[in-house]
């Protein structure tokens, strides 16, 4: 069968919920045990749509650690390469996808690798995932310029990342340890390896647009006033890992007004870049 002819795969807010049970068990409603909340149920829908992706097509997801994301695509028939620097959080992948496992899943590969150095031929993925990660790589640069490497020619990478529209300053202030280490960049203090940083309309572009000369979309944005202000970078946050059925009811109703009515900067944007072909490079020349 052509892949025009199968169907495009969609994971509901509700679908990743049932998936994150079936992977990790009932107690995730009371207590997520991977950092499975809000956001996910933001991200994951919005990433599997905007990676346009079929059973049996291949995606490369950066940087998953311990994320179900990468299993829930896999369980929907999608093969897929997960590159995770940590060791520890690979052979947790492995670990997983060995007891979860079943028949129809796609083929399921975690590799131990840097997104600064991918282990992957130059042109040669249609399809990347990097799904609050980033944000988490000190050089970035080095992994904009791998992206745009290793995408193939009308490849696309869908990337969430957060967000500032100057400059940020604080983060998490009074509720945890973050040290400011350089401009919208920090680190967590006391956790190794806890690195965040924000980004810009203008390092978006520097970083991951302007090394390949890839084709960005609108940014799309999530988590202001109310979800993030009033709940996530307040002392409510020790419920943010709590009770995951109440994310469903913020993902359905609140968010979408947030999105709607809220002019506020968000938390986090979403964007897919694409690397054009020479086709769609002519085509465009000829306008």
């Amino acid at each position: 069968m052509k892949r025009s002819q199968r169907r495009p795969i969609r994971l509901s807010a509700l679908r990743c919920i049932a998936y994150e049970v079936a992977l990790n068990g009932w107690r995730i409603l009371r207590r997520t045990v991977n950092d499975f909340s809000l956001w996910r149920l933001i991200e994951y829908p919005w990433a599997t749509k905007a990676l346009d992706v079929r059973r049996g097509d291949l995606v490369v997801d950066i940087g998953s650690g311990t994320s179900s994301f990468p299993h829930m695509l896999a369980k929907e028939g999608v093969d897929v390469v997960v590159l995770e620097l940590d060791l520890d959080r690979v052979r947790w992948q492995k670990q997983k996808r060995a007891a979860t496992a079943r028949p129809g899943d796609g083929r399921f590969f975690p590799l131990v690798a840097s997104a600064t150095a991918m282990p992957l031929r130059s042109d040669s993925v249609a399809r990347i995932a990097a799904v609050s990660t980033l944000e988490h790589i000190p050089d970035d640069e080095a992994v904009g310029r791998e992206i745009g490497r290793v995408l193939a020619p009308d490849g696309i990478a869908v990337i969430t990342i957060p967000y500032t529209s100057g400059e940020r300053t604080g983060f998490f202030e009074g509720i945890r340890r973050f040290k400011r280490v350089a401009r919208n960049a920090f680190v967590q203090e006391g956790k190794a390896g806890s690195f965040f940083r924000f980004y810009n309309e203008a390092d978006i572009h520097r970083v991951y647009v302007q090394p390949a000369g890839l084709q960005i979309s609108p940014l799309r944005g999530f988590g202001r006033s109310i979800l993030n202000w009033r709940y996530h970078e307040t002392r409510l946050t020790r419920f943010w890992r709590t009770f995951i059925l109440k994310d469903l009811l913020l993902a359905w109703i609140v968010h979408p007004l947030e999105e709607r009515f809220d002019r506020s900067d968000p938390l986090y944007v979403m964007f897919t870049l694409r690397k054009p072909s020479s086709a769609s490079l002519k085509q465009s020349g000829t306008k």
